[in-house]
């Protein structure tokens, strides 16, 4: 499923003269690299990280990122911005992370959020000669804990923990796997590697470095290594 990009990881590496490999992350506040409260971590963001990986993979081929991340926003408020951030680049791999604040709909925007993820795809699809992978989240916090900052404390963090708790964000997740498959794109299952973490009994709270939904360093790697795991197989 991902032909194109790997034709061009393979050409890249014979044709030394030809545009690197590119690959643009389009998604929310964990795709731009947001940690603490106002800290952006370019060097550990997963997409860096996949990056690095894919360099050492593929020593001869020449790969480039686009970071396409922006704080606090849903797939439907990205999706005015796709033209400028993804289409205008005709990247070769394009990763689509968007769910963490997607959920904050509740039940009733699941319905809207599948025909927005739907419609990222078409437009890739019908203005690109990109793959496309689609990542799900991360877990958000699921008890009060002190890492979460005061600004965020109160109805924000709340919310948040909430959504977590009552199974908000997985009935997103599976929203996003089925829209997913009935589009043929290949998942990166980042919450499935979250899900085997709290069944080894790990406080997956402790991992978020904000306490509410920005992973720590070793969570973004764990992103990357999803990522690279659906390139690779």
């Amino acid at each position: 499923m991902l032909e194109h990009f790997l034709k061009r990881v393979e050409q890249k590496a014979k044709q030394t003269s030809s545009a690197p490999v590119l690959i643009t992350a389009i998604g929310d506040s964990v795709t731009q690299g947001c940690m603490q409260a106002g800290v952006i971590d370019h060097e550990h963001v997963y997409h860096n990280e996949l990056k690095r990986m894919l360099e050492r993979a593929y020593p001869a081929t020449t790969f480039s990122v686009i970071n396409a991340g922006v704080g606090g926003q849903t797939a439907e408020q990205a999706l005015g911005r796709l033209e400028r951030d993804v289409i205008r680049h005709a990247p070769d791999l394009v990763l689509i992370g968007f769910c963490l604040n997607d959920c904050g709909g509740g039940i009733d925007g699941i319905a809207r959020y599948r025909e927005t993820i739907a419609s990222f795809i078409r437009s890739i699809r019908e203005k690109t000669e990109s793959d496309i992978i689609i990542l799900t989240p991360n877990y958000m916090g699921s008890h009060d804990n002190p890492n979460i900052a005061e600004v965020h404390r109160g109805k924000t963090a709340e919310s948040i923990i909430g959504r977590q708790r009552d199974g908000t964000l997985k009935r997103y997740v599976e929203a996003l796997r089925a829209t997913a498959l009935d589009n043929n794109v290949p998942v990166a299952d980042v919450y499935a590697a979250w899900e085997a973490m709290e069944k080894r009994g790990e406080d997956t709270t402790a991992r978020l470095c904000n306490g509410l939904n920005h992973p720590d360093t070793a969570g973004h790697m764990l992103i990357a290594e999803t990522v690279m795991r659906c390139i690779t197989q």
